[in-house]
């Protein structure tokens, strides 16, 4: 694929909106992320210490093994929340992508006359590897971005 040519100002101007876009996204998975591991601990921390008290007060199991039944029942649900929170965190991307990123792109494309292919390509270069817009780029590499104003 040839160079793209871009002006120094266009360069600078996608920049800053792959970046808002990125931003956009990273917000919105932190917070169905957090939202998601608290409601999962909080619920399931009435089952884990209902169930190993009542254990202990029926003198089913004594005091060292109620605690370590607490530690180990805390330390699955904790996992349980951790995935909970990794999922909330994938929807809320697909979620807020479809619509309001997206519609972004859209937009800006038609504005500034770029193909998606083009964007995608740029953006990819822009980000760094673990950016949650990284995802739903499909970049054709390697290609160069050249000032509009350069000669070769």
């Amino acid at each position: 694929m040839d160079a793209i040519d871009l002006s120094e100002e266009q360069i600078q101007e996608l920049a800053g909106v792959v970046e808002s876009l990125n931003e956009q996204l990273r917000s919105s998975g932190a917070g169905g992320a957090e939202t998601a591991f608290g409601i999962g601990c909080g619920i399931g921390l009435i089952p884990v210490v209902g169930i190993t008290l009542l254990l202990w007060v029926f003198g089913l199991i004594n005091l060292i093994l109620a605690l370590f039944m607490f530690v180990v029942g805390m330390l699955a649900l904790s996992g349980i929340s951790i995935l909970l929170a990794n999922l909330a965190r994938s929807n809320a991307f697909k979620r807020v992508y479809r619509t309001e990123v997206e519609p972004e792109i859209l937009q800006y494309l038609s504005e500034q006359h770029l193909s998606r292919q083009e964007f995608d390509t740029l953006a990819h270069q822009m980000l760094p590897p673990d950016a949650p817009l990284q995802v739903y780029l499909s970049p054709i590499l390697p290609v160069e971005v050249s000032s509009a104003g350069e000669q070769d």
